[in-house]
């Protein structure tokens, strides 16, 4: 009996050791795992009542599963996927609208000692600070591990005595790699935050952790809302919630501070070998050279920021050439401010019609969403294409400026860029205003960058060129800082009477602008808000792309599309009426240099003199600028006799290339021969139609340079 008695008590100590090595083992492990191995989503339909407006709610639900204690957190947002990860999958976030939350009750509790950390790899920093994982720090309790703009790992939390402790690296995250970030807290030795098993930065914490009980648990989303870092118009930026953009994997909270040595030897044993599943990015890229002419498309830029998009595979507009493989892209991605795009690759605008109030910046940039900004074909001929763009003048909270008491109607505009086969085109902007007396800006020269590209990469240093009609010519550069040298206030001074800027992009096509001598133009180089640390050139991100509204930031890094400017114009107008303004410029790309453009400008500000030459049964109605183009008029409508016109090319009233159009011709097709010699279709000239209301017009364009008189037969052509 004694013996069965000590047996007893031999068998209980060995459970009582047993359990409490269970329990200690219990203890050591992690309290919660986020392993981001599969989601469900569940469907839920409310009905709203029995009337026949009232449709039934369906309601989406998605959830993950935290794996120690099997409960549900929700996966929110507009765009998110499981990818591979280190270990099995990974969560993509979209870094805008898309993120995990777990419920208070739910939440992993952690006391003295703790550790958290996670595997990530970022498409694009943040735009402020942005957790891996936030447990409940807008409250002044808890803790907090994530990363900043810059791609600074941080760790922080909150003592009892409401003080914020806070340590974060020196060193960057690089984009699109694998990174390993943990930050492990005991009362003894303070703070320390690991990168990829190393110890980046410590601290001692004065005071006892104050952790969160019973709050939610963000991963990939802040508790409190900012400003995006690098903002410079705070009243005209709103405070919202950052979001991680890219993939976290392997989420595991300790309730224990980890050693180097179990954080070092974890890192080596799950250390990825294949980069992330993270899509490049980049600007949206269109076919070389083609027919010219215009088409809708939707263009891609990368998967997450497509889905934003309630579009169809219309939502874009493309004008490809046939001489040249360069293209004018009017992008949802911008706002449909339409971009000159070169041959490999870089974008450039002429901006748009811009006001300004206590709210910021009334602009089509501010339109993120497009909500008002349209675009559509209006004619796509072989001979001419006509777009049409229209936009309100709206800050960021899509506010229009100055709205007429009486009428509701705020500041808009309509943009028609008449664009030709030699990849010039006419700008015609006309702003519809109570007041067009008052400020408005109409012209800025502005790069545009995709991720992975500074404005360095896309500009020379001696990025502005300028000319006038005699062919003087003045080039402007960074270098050394702003240009200053032939500068006053601002305003080039040098070449005098200058009509013409070549942008000096790294390409061989390079963007250009000619205003009419006549509207007597100035040119002011862009000289404020210069980051010299980061590039000779100003540089912003808080377009295009981005969708918060924000009215200017400067731009961190190369994660995400960007923008320069290098320089205003400022003309008179074209026309103008009590409610209306309307001015012009022509536009284009070309691989000439700035001087050789003058034949250009002089053909188009002061073009040569036609003449209808023994005919009675056409109209001359002179040549309109807004449209570079020559209107004549068929007196015999849908009856068109031989018609001949003669040009008076001279020096200074040169040709360089020419278009024809001749109201209520019919739908014959033409025969053409210049000084005697027929021309051939495709080669020489480009001819389309266009029904009007009042009859079918002919379009003619004549590829010609000439600075001596020219004879043009026109006439319907025989078919059998």
């Amino acid at each position: 009996m004694k013996r069965m008695k000590q047996n007893l008590k031999y068998q209980l100590l060995v459970l009582v050791i047993a359990l409490s090595m269970a329990s200690l083992h219990a203890q050591e492990g992690p309290v919660a795992i986020w392993k981001f191995q599969n989601f469900e989503k569940e469907e839920k339909i409310t009905s709203q009542g029995e009337q026949w407006w009232q449709k039934p709610v369906l309601e989406r639900r998605h959830s993950i599963e935290e794996h120690i204690s099997g409960n549900k957190s929700s996966l929110n947002g507009n765009f998110f996927k499981l990818v591979p990860g280190v270990s099995g999958n990974a969560i993509l976030l979209d870094g805008i609208t898309s993120y995990v939350e777990c419920k208070g009750n739910h939440c992993p509790e952690v006391s003295n000692d703790f550790s958290v950390g996670a595997w990530t790899a970022l498409g694009a920093y943040p735009i402020n600070w942005c957790p891996v994982a936030d447990h409940n720090i807008s409250s002044g309790k808890g803790y907090f591990l994530g990363i900043d703009a810059l791609g600074h790992a941080g760790f922080k939390l909150y003592d009892t005595d409401g003080k914020l402790h806070e340590i974060e690296s020196e060193e960057r995250i690089p984009l699109r790699k694998w990174t390993h970030i943990e930050g492990v807290y005991s009362p003894t030795k303070g703070m320390v935050l690991y990168l990829d098993g190393h110890a980046v930065a410590l601290s001692e914490v004065d005071g006892k952790f104050s952790p969160a009980s019973n709050a939610n648990f963000l991963i990939g989303k802040h508790s409190i809302k900012r400003r995006p870092e690098g903002t410079i118009r705070p009243h005209a930026t709103e405070e919202i919630y950052s979001h991680l953009d890219g993939l976290i994997d392997e989420l595991i909270v300790y309730d224990r501070s980890l050693s180097s040595k179990e954080i070092s030897a974890y890192v080596k044993q799950i250390l990825p070998s294949s980069p992330p599943s993270l899509q490049p990015r980049s600007l949206p890229s269109v076919p070389g050279q083609g027919e010219f002419g215009a088409v809708y498309t939707t263009l891609k830029y990368y998967e997450a920021w497509d889905a934003l998009w309630r579009v169809g595979n219309s939502a874009d507009v493309v004008i490809r050439f046939n001489n040249m493989d360069g293209k004018l892209i009017f992008w949802r991605g911008t706002g449909y401010i339409p971009h000159w795009v070169s041959e490999n690759g870089i974008w450039n605008n002429n901006e748009f019609v811009e006001t300004w109030s206590e709210k910021g910046c009334h602009e089509p940039m501010s339109d993120k969403r497009c909500q008002y900004a349209k675009v559509q074909i209006v004619e796509n001929t072989p001979a001419r294409v006509v777009v049409h763009w229209r936009y309100a003048l709206n800050d960021n909270w899509y506010n229009i400026s100055r709205v007429d008491s009486l009428t509701g109607w705020g500041e808009w505009v309509d943009e028609v860029y008449t664009v030709y086969p030699d990849g010039v085109a006419v700008r015609k902007a006309t702003l519809y205003s109570v007041n067009p007396a008052t400020s408005f800006e109409w012209q800025e020269s502005i790069s545009v960058m995709g991720p992975g590209q500074r404005p360095d990469d896309n500009l020379q240093p001696e990025a502005l060129t300028f000319s006038n009609l005699k062919g003087d010519i003045c080039s402007y550069s960074w270098k050394e800082g702003l240009p200053t040298k032939f500068v006053e206030e601002g305003f080039i001074l040098n070449p005098e009477n200058p009509v013409i800027q070549l942008i000096n992009t790294n390409s061989e096509l390079k963007p250009f602008v000619i205003l009419d001598p006549a509207s007597n133009p100035k040119w002011r180089i862009f000289n404020s808000e210069l980051h010299p640390e980061r590039s000779i050139f100003p540089w912003w991100n808080h377009w295009p792309t981005a969708q918060n509204a924000c009215d200017g930031r400067f731009a961190m890094d190369t994660d995400q599309a960007s923008h320069s400017s290098l320089s205003n114009a400022s003309w008179d107008t074209y026309s103008q009426t009590d409610n209306t303004v309307t001015k012009i410029m022509l536009h284009g790309l070309t691989t000439a240099p700035a001087d050789h453009l003058a034949p250009l400008a002089k053909s188009w500000s002061n073009p040569p003199e036609l003449k209808i030459k023994g005919s009675d049964s056409y109209k001359n109605n002179g040549y309109d600028k807004s449209e570079r183009i020559y209107q004549l008029r068929c007196l015999e409508k849908g009856d068109p006799e031989e018609l001949t016109i003669e040009l008076n090319a001279s020096v200074d009233s040169p040709i360089e290339n020419f278009c024809l159009l001749i109201e209520n011709w019919g739908r014959s097709d033409p025969s053409i021969e210049m000084n005697n010699t027929p021309l051939s279709v495709d080669k020489g000239y480009y001819f389309g139609h266009n029904m009007s209301i009042e009859g079918t017009d002919l379009l003619i364009w004549i590829e010609s340079v000439s600075t001596k008189p020219i004879r043009l037969m026109v006439s319907p052509k025989i078919t059998d």
